[in-house]
């Protein structure tokens, strides 16, 4: 049984002399025209999802993409490259996509990327998956469907969307390597239209948010092993060199240097900073509960027989408050 050309056609997923339709399919969006690895992998996914889909792979490329990037761009899986100049803006696009139906939008995580997707899905009336790892399309009902990572990309969640344009942002990193396949055939040509440039805005000093125990990289406990008020002021001045926060147990709570939302322990808070320096605490269990999750702990406390001393990953035997001037006088040094 011998093959003609449209089974050659059939089998390696191009044309060479069908022209390639404007409407419908699967579209990649590059909006400052930069055809890096990762939108070659991006390319290549818009490939296989719309052979399952049975149209076409097209990009779009502002920013004036150079002809050699637009030649890798079609061995990686493009039937058609559009360039334009400049960058578009949603109202850009969406003028630029309402006539032409596309099944699908493929964006990167751009800066760029994840600005415009949102406000395109809404435009066109479509729906959006605003971060995916992959792209996929259901065999049954033939509807993009995203799988957006879990807990650290140790699960996926699958997401259908059900409206056209399916329009989803893709983390580029997460996908397969790009296609190279040099008998590839499509076509270059000019959109036709010429963007401007992104307006600029005005970087604006947002006020610091006051760092808390959740989020500080840096926790400084003070226990009543620092005797004193004084004491626990050098652990306070301590955490604000080191770009800390202060914290306490329950005898620093007990003794009125801090307050209830400073407290650590089971009764009190778990933490887990980079960094975990505690000063005059004994370190009963349930104290030792509360920091279990702390990258380095250090001790400095008076009594060798403490309970924390052996959790300790570096123990200071000596006074509390006399080490904590100690350091802050070193860090002003």
């Amino acid at each position: 049984m011998g093959m003609d050309l449209s089974d050659l056609q059939a089998l390696m997923g191009g044309s060479f002399d069908e022209p390639v339709g404007d409407t419908g399919g699967v579209w990649v969006v590059i909006p400052d025209g930069a055809i890096d690895d990762g939108i070659l992998r991006l390319i290549g996914k818009a490939r296989v999802v719309a052979d399952a889909l049975g149209g076409y792979a097209s990009v779009l490329a502002g920013g004036g993409a150079a002809g050699g990037d637009t030649e890798a761009a079609i061995r990686a899986g493009a039937d058609k490259i559009l360039t334009a100049g400049g960058i578009p803006t949603v109202p850009d696009l969406a003028e630029f996509f309402r006539d032409r139906g596309p099944q699908a939008i493929l964006f990167p995580t751009s800066e760029l990327g994840r600005s415009l997707a949102p406000g395109l899905a809404q435009v066109l009336g479509g729906s959006l998956c605003g971060y995916a790892a992959d792209v996929a399309v259901d065999s049954i009902y033939q509807r993009i469907v995203a799988h957006q990572p879990v807990l650290e990309d140790a699960a996926r969640m699958t997401l259908s969307l059900l409206s056209a344009p399916a329009v989803v942002a893709v983390d580029t990193s997460m996908l397969p390597a790009a296609f190279n396949e040099p008998w590839r055939h499509g076509e270059v040509a000019d959109a036709g239209v010429s963007w401007g440039e992104p307006p600029l805005y005005d970087m604006v000093d947002l006020p610091s948010q006051p760092k808390n125990l959740h989020d500080a990289s840096t926790v400084v406990i003070a226990g009543a092993g620092l005797i004193e008020e004084a004491g626990f002021e050098a652990a306070r001045q301590l955490a604000e060199e080191l770009g800390g926060v202060i914290a306490g147990d329950v005898t620093a709570l007990d003794a009125g240097w801090i307050g209830e939302e400073q407290l650590v322990g089971v009764t009190g808070f778990t933490i887990a900073p980079r960094l975990c320096i505690t000063l005059g605490v004994e370190g009963d269990t349930g104290f030792l509960m509360g920091i279990a999750g702390a990258g380095c702990l250090v001790a400095i406390q008076a009594d060798p027989t403490a309970p924390i001393i052996p959790v300790a990953d570096y123990n200071v035997i000596g006074d509390p408050g006399e080490f904590a001037r100690a350091f802050v006088n070193k860090l002003r040094d």
